[in-house]
């Protein structure tokens, strides 16, 4: 049986899906990749389709760009009728299943965070919301990775999709890991740590103010993400922050993170956040918001802090710079937050039986 992992840029399939196109081959599947800009796939001896998805804001609005899309779609689809579709990302999951729409095909969809959620603006929810019930017509599967978005799949997509929920992508942690270990205490907050993407919604705006406010203190702020840091950098010259940093994605992230003292996430939508997954991995607590996602991994005054504010993540930073006992306990507890059920092997082995029990129909 052939599967065609289909994602919007070689990016999300390189850092997050490479690990279950590596254990699907172990299991005698046949993989394939389609994506925009193909060549940077980082998937060797294995066949790689391109199709240009949008990359850009402008690209959104040419249409001559979908005419290209759909056929690239077309003939991906003539040349692989009996495939199961694998689909990631919402632009290239939409745009897939729209061109395909009448076509009787086996498609399987992880969602990796709806468009909407609970605190969306209504219109454009509600936008978001009819579209999904529209395209569930098209899918056969559906993966999700948190409660919200797992409770809305069940009781508003059709009743023909099966869906079900996993703890996301995963994470590389050895077995040697879950032993119990004995941390040194902290004292206080010196280092903190911000990884997300540089866009307007994962709350660098935010984040800017927070280091203003920081400024006259001995923290350090430091960012890692991919795409455009220049707005975000700008703003910091201008205000002469010497106390955030942008920095370029880390393909090495996982090993660093036990540097720092805390995790700083001010996205405003999440999946479930790989980010969080990882730094209670390695015992920091994480300040967030209390949204979709950091709440299925959250638990506030344990092993986090849910925020209001910008003006409150600063309230939450100086009481545990005095409360150094319960931040390190805090630590423990974000340690404890994550099992082998957020292991890559595992999460593997989950969505493997699903595909595997839903080719033999």
């Amino acid at each position: 049986m052939k599967i065609i992992f289909i994602c919007t840029k070689p990016i999300t399939f390189n850092t997050f899906l490479r690990s279950q196109a590596d254990y699907f081959i172990k299991k005698g599947f046949e993989i394939e990749v389609a994506c925009s800009d193909s060549e940077k796939l980082n998937f060797k001896n294995n066949l790689k389709h391109k199709i240009d998805f949008p990359n850009k804001i402008t690209e959104l609005f040419n249409l001559i760009k979908y005419i290209e899309i759909s056929r690239q779609i077309k003939i991906l689809v003539k040349n692989n009728p009996t495939a199961i579709y694998y689909l990631h990302t919402p632009l290239a999951s939409h745009l897939f299943r729209i061109f395909t729409f009448f076509r009787k095909l086996k498609i399987v969809y992880f969602v990796h965070g709806f468009r909407f959620t609970s605190i969306t603006n209504p219109i454009k929810a509600f936008f978001f919301k009819t579209i999904e019930k529209i395209l569930s017509f098209q899918t056969d599967i559906l993966i999700t990775i948190n409660n919200e978005d797992y409770n809305y799949a069940i009781f508003n997509l059709i009743k023909k999709t099966s869906c079900y929920k996993i703890n996301g992508v995963g994470l590389d942690l050895s077995k040697k890991h879950f032993k119990k270990k004995k941390f040194l205490n902290k004292k206080g907050i010196k280092k903190i740590l911000v990884i997300a993407a540089y866009k307007k919604e994962k709350g660098y705006f935010d984040l800017l103010k927070v280091a203003e406010k920081l400024r006259n203190q001995k923290i350090k702020i430091e960012c890692f993400g991919y795409g455009n840091k220049y707005k975000f950098n700008s703003i910091k010259v201008k205000k002469k922050l010497n106390n955030i940093f942008f920095n370029s994605f880390d393909i090495d992230i996982e090993n660093k993170i036990k540097k720092y003292d805390i995790l700083l996430h001010l996205s405003k939508r999440e999946g479930l956040p790989v980010s969080v997954m990882q730094s209670l991995s390695e015992a920091l607590p994480v300040l967030c918001y209390n949204i979709r996602g950091n709440n299925d991994l959250i638990k506030d005054k344990f092993n986090g802090f849910f925020v209001k504010s910008h003006e409150d993540v600063l309230n939450k930073i100086h009481y545990l710079d005095l409360e150094v006992k319960f931040f390190n306990k805090m630590r423990l507890n974000a340690f404890n937050s994550i099992n082998k059920d957020f292991l890559k092997k595992q999460i593997n082995l989950n969505i493997y039986k699903i595909i595997k029990n839903y080719s033999k129909h």
